[in-house]
């Protein structure tokens, strides 16, 4: 008798105490640090599984599936922990000034597993070798319960002016919006997954602005810090089908993503002090007020995607992904600020593409992946002589490589993890008419544990 297995739920629990934590530090993670996200709820970070690369509707297998897309749980079936986090060095170039710098933190929390499984056999007779066969055919419903970072605010930035005194002003963001998802696929036999997922949004985003005045004795300042606690919730809905031709193997796959019920209310607080020496003095505190909760939009998005396989040696999978922007209501924090419509174009080519030991291998291979990304952001700025606009590109490339780590259970089960490590290149904006070029390079480390919950045990 097969008996649920504690550490699952012990898991989950963890998971989502772990999460309240986050939501309670939204800007403990350094994960950016760019003048772009200044701008609405930050900058969108697309989160997803390092080993998926830039495919976000097909990846699919017994330990992996994508975050964009919930049908691709379908195939899953071994239980499978995902962590990872990342490294990021940046150089941001603005007219003849350049900023550096160096951050990261934790990027997703996984846990996937089989819910229900159910296997239709039946005798088929095999007309060359008149043998009797059976033909099993699987259904099931598998799960999967994360955290995420949804977006994320760093910049700091300082304007001078001597007219008509001399004065500063620094604008400084820290932040950012996480979601903690819980994600369902239907398998229907052996070519059609659909999915659904639902997913609680929580987050702070926080904008510090300080204007100084030197004086003859003293430095008198103004300070003004606007806090935002977003709240919401996120749907999606997927599908995919998948078919074997010949040596060849074809996945298609889209997905669609939906906001509702997302909130925020805003905490401003302005006060006036001076600095005289090394003790500041507050003189008198000018706004301390909480707005009442007022409903904003997010982008909806839509994507679909197609891979080719080639026997276990390598795949193509090529990816396109659309969030509306244009048709979103002004954020009543953001100062009424229009957006343009955002689409990324993907690929991503697998040498080895398998997440498991293949029976004819004597080894599990590595995993070695290339490809790229280009995204039309939702940034556009008109230029300063008043015609035309500049819309900001961005461009990323990556290589990346699985170490796999293979063992064997007392039933001859043989269980695969696989440690990823990839490389991005990340270029975005101009370095003209008042923008900013950035230039990141991203190291990311992510972690891919299998293992069987759920299974009978062997007892001596």
């Amino acid at each position: 008798m097969r008996q649920p297995n504690k550490q699952l739920f012990f898991t989950v629990l963890v998971l989502l105490g772990f999460s309240h934590v986050q939501g309670q530090s939204a800007g403990g993670q350094n994960l950016t640090f760019s003048p772009y996200s200044n701008f609405g709820i930050g900058e969108w970070l697309g989160t997803n599984q390092v080993q998926c690369g830039s495919n976000l509707h097909t990846r699919s297998g017994a330990y992996s599936y994508t975050m964009h897309n919930p049908a691709t749980l379908g195939n899953l079936y071994y239980t499978t922990f995902d962590v990872g986090g990342s490294f990021k060095g940046a150089k941001i170039q603005a007219g003849d000034q350049t900023q550096t710098f160096q951050g990261g933190g934790l990027g997703y929390l996984n846990l996937g597993f089989r819910t229900y499984n159910y296997y239709h056999r039946r005798a088929m007779l095999d007309s060359g070798s008149k043998q009797k066969r059976i033909k099993s055919t699987r259904y099931g419903i598998n799960s999967a319960v994360s955290l995420q970072p949804l977006t994320t605010v760093g910049y700091q930035y300082t304007f001078r002016d001597s007219t008509p005194f001399i004065n500063r002003t620094t604008h400084a963001g820290y932040g950012g919006v996480n979601m903690v998802e819980l994600a369902n696929a239907f398998r229907f036999g052996q070519h059609v997954s659909l999915g659904y997922s639902i997913a609680r949004v929580f987050g702070q985003l926080n904008d510090q602005s300080i204007f100084s005045v030197p004086d003859s004795n003293d430095l008198n300042l103004l300070e003004d810090i606007k806090s935002v606690n977003v709240h919401g919730f996120q749907q999606k809905v997927g599908i995919m089908t998948f078919f074997k031709l010949d040596s060849t193997y074809h996945t298609f796959g889209a997905s669609a993503q939906f906001f509702s019920g997302m909130t925020g209310e805003q905490l401003r607080l302005t006060r006036t002090m001076d600095l005289v020496g090394s003790q500041v003095y507050v003189v008198d505190t000018v706004i301390n007020a909480l707005s009442p909760r007022t409903a904003l939009s997010l982008p909806n998005s839509f994507g679909a995607g197609y891979l080719f396989q080639y026997r276990q040696r390598w795949s193509v999978a090529l990816d396109y992904r659309k969030q509306v922007w244009g048709s979103l209501d002004p954020m009543f924090f953001d100062a009424g600020r229009r957006y343009t419509d955002r689409t990324d174009y993907g690929f991503t080519f697998t040498l080895n593409p398998n997440d498991f030991k293949h029976p004819s291998h004597k080894k599990m291979r590595w995993p070695v992946r290339v490809g790229g990304v280009l995204s039309e952001t939702q940034y556009s700025f008109t230029k300063p002589n008043g015609l035309g606009s500049n819309r900001i590109i961005q461009q990323r490339a990556f290589v990346g490589v699985g170490v796999p780590l293979v063992r064997r259970y007392y039933d001859n089960t043989v269980l695969s993890s696989v440690v990823h490590l990839q490389l991005d290149y990340v270029q975005r904006g101009l370095a003209t008419d008042g923008l900013a070029k950035e230039q990141f390079i991203n190291l990311t480390l992510g972690l891919q544990l299998g293992d069987i919950w759920f299974q009978r045990r062997k007892f001596d």
